[in-house]
């Protein structure tokens, strides 16, 4: 599935587009994704933009620390345009497939999140689909991308991409992550 002229009209992009491994677009210095909640993304986004941004601009800041891909919204002000949402493009950055490396992305994102946000009841913000959305660029620092939020506790996200790993590299050997999972959860 492609953006319509309309979506990219609004993101101000090119026509141009070139596909993603998933159903995601890039296009001009932005990537498309389908599939989002306006709802959803008029709350996150400006948090996640805000957070990105404190990141990128602490003292002491090297350049192997954590990076979240900047949300951008569309010349209409909106974050989500029929179901897509933009965030700025990481030229030469790779998809990690290293569960341990994603893991521990998580980890550092997640106590940023609970930084940045107050936890509910039922848990903290974190980022359910983070198996296949940290990239790491040109000098190996890792970017998150696409967040799909939920409240929940920390260790369930973990779990859920464990989970994830598993189903996208079911012929790969487990990792040492994936080792301790098993063994606390012998099912």
């Amino acid at each position: 599935m492609s953006p319509s002229e309309r979506v990219l009209d609004l993101f101000a992009v090119p026509d141009a587009v070139i596909p993603l491994g998933d159903a995601s677009v890039v296009a001009g210095d932005l990537v498309l994704a389908p599939g989002h909640d306006p709802a959803v993304q008029d709350w996150l986004n400006p948090l996640l933009a805000r957070l990105a941004v404190a990141m990128d601009t602490r003292p002491r800041r090297r350049p192997q620390d954590l990076r979240l891909a900047v949300p951008v919204p569309a010349r209409d002000g909106s974050w989500v345009v029929d179901g897509w949402s933009a965030c700025r493009y990481e030229p030469g950055s790779t998809i990690t497939r290293d569960l341990d490396v994603t893991l521990a992305v998580g980890r550092v994102l997640h106590a940023e999140l609970a930084s940045a946000v107050p936890p509910r009841p039922e848990g903290q913000l974190v980022h359910t689909q983070l198996f296949g959305n940290v990239l790491l660029d040109e000098v190996g620092a890792p970017v998150v991308v696409d967040v799909h939020p939920d409240w929940l506790p920390v260790e369930v996200a973990e779990a859920l991409c464990v989970v994830d790993a598993g189903v996208d590299l079911p012929d790969r050997p487990g990792t040492t992550a994936a080792r301790e999972y098993r063994s606390l959860n012998p099912r």
